[in-house]
Order: structure tokens, then sequence, then C-alpha cells
């Protein structure tokens, strides 16, 4: 769109007015656009001067930057901000306070660690929530390539804990977010949209499976298919809001029949359920843990520490009392009550967190804080259910157990509140300056000049 000098110097004046970088572009676009608009109607009535009559009919551009630079502003998220914050710090306190006095069992409850955490948690935050998560999905492919480099690389140089990669495991939690951005870029693209969108999941699975992480991979493919069919949902792939979400179900029934044949026919996995289910199947062996959980929970009060009867000492006979049980840990040594209020005040924060995330107006934004929220849910969910008695998939419960997991998740969430801070963005600028942005037009209601 070509605009003459008198043209520029007014949106420059405009810009200059408004302080929040994010909402600058946007704005000055769609006020450009209604110039030419209002150019082009004095042009067609025989008009010669047409643009010097554009910018006067538009008004003062100082008054006019002002009036915008009210409208667009940052939402502030201190509540989720404060929540998030006051969760970790929980954490951080009952590692310290429950695991410490042990000894070396975990060097994760070492007091200057687990501070040194929780301030690089805060900062991973605070530096997401200023994070202008549109840029991310303007550049959703190189994101992607760059997460399945990182998660090869970190295949190659990971110490094995338990005989999974250590550091891939870490990178595979955000592994759902950095789908969600590769099907945002496959937008508009058709059948071959579509089919990209699926193909992309599996270099990602692939690093999941060689780490080898299970729940990883369960948390992709989970994640990936709800994403796909709240893709499908908005027709992201311009073949018909139907045919994409059948195409979707149909293909994703054929995985699940696929994935429970297989598990049907392995002797590991069902040993391994029926060891989570029935523990007394086998109490030495693959159902030691789950035996020592379901122990520690009977001799758990409601509040205060339980009534550890065995012969060698509490910390000695729970294994993962200092990482994947520390949630048991917590109901023996404090009840649960205090248990309780943890889930509780975290179920809340994930709560809020799906509640404004459905609010969302930007296709990109839900997508990507919807991705967040399945994370921090899964996650949560597989540790309760391992920390009941019922160890089928180990994961972090978020915020509370684990120093680099808390830093980790703190991340995820600050992506949420990225987005939750724009909601007051006219449009998402993912394709600035093509034909795909809409034509909206700004209200102005300052009087004439």
């Amino acid at each position: 769109m070509s605009k003459d000098k008198t043209v520029q110097a007014y949106l420059d004046t405009v810009a200059a007015q408004i302080r929040w970088k994010r909402a600058r572009a946007m704005v000055t676009w769609e006020l450009a656009r209604h110039l030419e608009d209002q150019r082009s109607a004095f042009a067609a009535a025989g008009y010669a001067n047409a643009e010097q009559l554009a910018v006067e009919e538009m008004g003062d551009p100082v008054s006019v930057g002002v009036e915008l630079d009210c409208i667009h502003r940052p939402k502030p998220q201190w509540g989720l901000l404060a929540l998030t914050i006051l969760l970790a710090l929980t954490g951080v306190l009952l590692r310290i306070g429950l695991t410490a006095s042990w000894g070396p069992y975990d060097m994760e409850a070492e007091p200057s660690k687990a501070l040194f955490a929780f301030g690089l948690g805060c900062a991973a935050l605070l530096a997401g929530y200023f994070l202008d998560y549109a840029r991310l999905g303007r550049h959703g492919r190189g994101i992607y390539l760059a997460a399945l480099a990182v998660g090869l690389t970190a295949l190659a140089v990971s110490p094995r804990v338990n005989g999974c990669a250590y550091y891939a495991r870490c990178v595979t939690l955000y592994y759902p977010v950095i789908y969600a951005f590769w099907l945002y870029s496959c937008r508009r693209r058709g059948r071959a949209g579509l089919v990209l969108a699926v193909l992309g999941g599996i270099p990602l699975a692939a690093v999941c499976i060689l780490a080898p992480y299970a729940f990883g991979l369960f948390l992709l493919l989970l994640t990936g298919f709800v994403l796909l069919i709240t893709a499908a949902w908005h027709d992201w792939f311009g073949i018909g809001r139907r045919k994409s979400v059948g195409s979707i179900v149909l293909g994703a029934a054929a995985l699940s029949a696929a994935v429970l044949l297989y598990a049907y026919r392995s002797d590991f996995i069902s040993r391994r359920l029926a060891c989570a289910l029935h523990p007394e199947l086998d109490p030495a062996g693959a159902g030691y843990q789950a035996s020592a959980i379901r122990k520690a929970l009977g001799a758990s009060q409601w509040l205060g520490e339980g009534m550890w009867s065995a012969s060698l000492p509490f910390d000695q006979s729970l294994p993962g009392c200092d990482s994947d049980a520390f949630l048991t840990t917590l109901i023996y040594k404090l009840g649960w009550l205090p248990f309780l209020c943890v889930v509780l005040a975290f179920t809340a924060l994930t709560a809020w967190l799906l509640y404004r995330c459905l609010k969302q107006k930007s296709q990109l934004g839900k997508v990507a804080a919807l991705a967040v929220v399945m994370t921090l849910g899964i996650q949560a969910l597989c540790s309760l259910a391992w920390n009941l008695g019922f160890p089928l998939s180990s994961a972090s419960f978020p915020l509370i157990m684990g120093n680099l997991s808390t830093v980790l998740n703190m991340g995820l969430i600050s992506l949420a509140l990225s987005v939750f801070r724009g909601e007051r963005l006219p449009w998402e600028p993912a394709y600035e300056g093509t034909r795909l942005l809409p034509r909206y037009r700004i209200r102005i209601t300052l009087q004439k000049v």
C-alpha cells in the first residue's frame, strides 16, 4: 500500500504515542488501511488533495495516538503470577524441610540448589511473561527444527538415569508446545497442510521413543491429538471442519487400536500394568514400590506424621521417597490435609489457566495456552496416580517436585501468561503484511479537527 510523506508522518506521530511495542505495529497497520480507504474515497469524489483531506479527517495525530495508547495496553496477570510463584516457593520449602535431613539421597533438597532453582524459575517466568508469543508463531517451523535438533543432541550427550536420557527427557516436556507452533505453520495449506501437521509429530515422537521416555510419548500423543482436533475445528487447513475432524479421529482410532494390540501382546507392559494394579502379585520385585507407597499411605494420618512400623526407616523403605514418590512423603510426614491443600491450590491454578485459555480469541494464543495447560494437567494426574499407589508412568508434580522440573514448568506457564497479557491486541500479527490479515477497522471516537 503506497503512502505519501503526509500519511507516513501522521502514522509516525501516532506510533510515537503508543508505548506498547507489540501493539504499535498492529495499530499503525490498521490505521494505514483506514487512511488508504479515506484517501481513495476522497480521490473518487474528485478531490486533488485526497491524502491531506484523509489525514485531516482522522484528527490530531497526538490525540489519536494517546487514545489508542489507552485502549491497547498489556493486561496484567498479577494473580496468576503470584499463585505460580507461591506454589513454586511452597515446593522449595517442602523439598528442603522434608528430605534435606536424610543425607545425600537427593541433592535437589540442598537449600542452596533448591533456592537457586526457584530464582531461576522466577526469572524464566518473568522473561516469558514479557515475551511476544506471536513472534514464535511467525517462526514456527524454525522453532520446530531447533527443538528437534536439541532433542537429538540431548540423546547423544545425556547421562542415563534409570535407562532414560536425562536431558532428552527434559526437552520432551516442551514438545507439546513446539507441536502447537508447528501446527500453526501448517495453516491454509489444504490437505497437504493436514498431512504435514500429522507428519510433524513423528520426529518428536521418535525422540521420546529413543530416549526412551514413555511419559513424554504419552504426553505428546494425547496433547497432539487434542491440538489437532482444535485446529481442525477452526478449519486451519481450509478443507472444511467435518473433513478435517473426521480424518483426524479415524487416524487416531487406528493408531490407538495398534497401540492397544501391541500392549496386549507385550509381556513387559502386561506385567507392569498388573503390578501397578495388584502389587501384591510381586511384592518383592516389580510391585515393591507400589506396595511401599500403599503401606506409607495406610500409616498416614489426617494431620501430622504417620506411624511407620517397618524395621527400616521410612526414607530407606520407600524407593523414590525424595523424587517420584515425594507426594507420598508429604502425605506421610505432614498428613492428608496439607497434601490436599497443595493439590487444590494447583488445581485452582490449572483451572484458572484453562478458563483464560478457552476465552482467547487469538487462535494461536488459544492453541499455545492449551498445550501448556494440558502439559501441566497430565503431569499432575500421572504424578498423583504414582503417589497414590498406581505407578503406571512417573512424572513430577508441577512446581512441587524437582528443581529442574520447577524451572521448566514455570517457563511453560510464562508462555500462557504471555498469551493472556496480549488479550487487548486487535488481532494476531502472525502474517503481518500479507493478504491473510483481516481488514478490521479501528473506531476513532475523537472529534474531527
